[in-house]
């Protein structure tokens, strides 16, 4: 998927794509020194990473949830859904060098996204609507951390890859959750995982 068809998809303004090219551009920057994405993918930015993260979009009902990106890395999704328009973006990562790019980011991109440089554990921020997460961790432990900033009526949506029946099985001994998959629109191995009504199961 080439840039034009990534603008096309997901209807992106003129200004969206040309901040999406500032990011893109502050993000080849950084990983010069920092690994934030692979090298092998950057060649194919467009669809590996920004129509990837873009696609959520179809999964999220209005812009004013409080959104919270846990293990943002490079900003992949967060700052993608803040240019979408989605105001209440929360950055999580406790990675200082990573959370000052994405806020030099966001100042220059005029953007509403906010950083927190914390562990999940140790946040503070109260309960997410929707949490989403892209490469940080098994579903396992990506729910443990889910449930720590999560009520009654919060949603996840993980990206995830190829071994996500396996990382659903293994979570279930541990915790009760609803879950729907969906095709990734970027990877024939990929997919996105909604989930929701995540409790733990009584030991």
């Amino acid at each position: 998927m080439e840039k034009d068809e990534v603008i096309k998809k997901f209807n992106l303004t003129s200004i969206q794509s040309k901040q999406i090219d500032q990011y893109i551009s502050e993000l080849l920057k950084i990983n010069k020194h920092t690994n934030l994405i692979g090298v092998s993918t950057v060649s194919n930015i467009w669809e590996r990473h920004i129509a990837d993260c873009l696609q959520l979009s179809f999964f999220i009902e209005g812009k004013n949830l409080k959104i919270f990106d846990i293990g943002t890395g490079g900003g992949l999704p967060g700052i993608l859904l803040s240019i979408l328009g989605y105001k209440n973006v929360f950055m999580i990562d406790s990675v200082g060098k990573k959370i000052d790019f994405l806020r030099s980011v966001i100042k220059k991109l005029s953007l509403s996204a906010k950083t927190e440089k914390k562990r999940i554990e140790r946040l503070n921020i109260g309960k997410a609507d929707l949490i989403t997460s892209r490469a940080l961790a098994p579903l396992n432990k990506l729910l443990s951390y889910t449930l720590l900033l999560s009520n009654k009526n919060t949603t996840s949506l993980f990206l995830k890859g190829r071994n996500v029946y396996n990382e659903i099985e293994m979570a279930k001994k541990n915790y009760h959750f609803k879950f729907e998959t969906f095709r990734s629109i970027t990877s024939e191995e990929g997919l996105v995982l909604k989930i929701r009504d995540l409790q733990t199961k009584e030991k």
